[in-house]
């Protein structure tokens, strides 16, 4: 029994410890970058960064922006390789969330393995998915990474700060 209660009290701090390593400390300006869009774009960025490729008109409302374009009809341009639809949400024209959805991949047969990849592609440690119930989630303190496969492979990443505002925004307005 004293043997036992030894073992507990020298690996309990261990166990502490390996769990705050493998909790994400990133900040937004580390939040990875999806076919060349990340938080904090403006419109003006993206549109220079996909030039006419895409046919980039975000709809107004307040100070809110969004763009969606999807690819079920006809393919996507080559820089968006596999993607089905995009949406892009913008506040005070730079981008807070941004959200892709995927075409189904053989590679991703399973969400542990679609999020397993994203981390690779991404360079961020696969331990930071939290996985429950078909959704995967990753919480840093300048962003959140959230996945799904409901339809088809999608990922949202969103800027919390940017999300707080325009909550703020909207309850000021309303």
């Amino acid at each position: 029994m004293k043997t036992t209660i030894l073992f507990l009290l020298v690996m309990f701090p261990s166990v502490i410890y390996g769990a705050v390593q493998q909790t994400c400390q990133s900040e937004i300006k580390d939040a990875p970058t999806f076919f060349y869009l990340k938080l904090g774009m403006t419109e003006e960025e993206v549109r220079d960064a996909y030039g006419k490729e895409l046919k980039f008109k975000p709809k107004k409302k307040g100070r809110e922006r969004t763009f969606f374009q999807n690819f079920i009809s006809k393919p996507p341009p080559p820089s968006l390789a596999g993607v089905r639809a995009l949406y892009l949400r913008f506040f005070d024209h730079k981008i807070y969330q941004l959200e892709v959805f995927y075409e189904n991949r053989a590679e991703w047969p399973t969400l542990a393995e679609f999020t397993r990849l994203l981390a690779v592609e991404n360079n961020f440690s696969n331990e930071f998915w939290t996985i429950k119930t078909g959704e995967a989630e990753v919480k840093c303190p300048g962003f959140t990474l959230f996945a799904d496969q409901v339809l088809n492979p999608r990922i949202e990443l969103t800027d919390e700060t940017g999300r707080t505002e325009v909550l703020k925004s909207r309850q000021k307005h309303s």
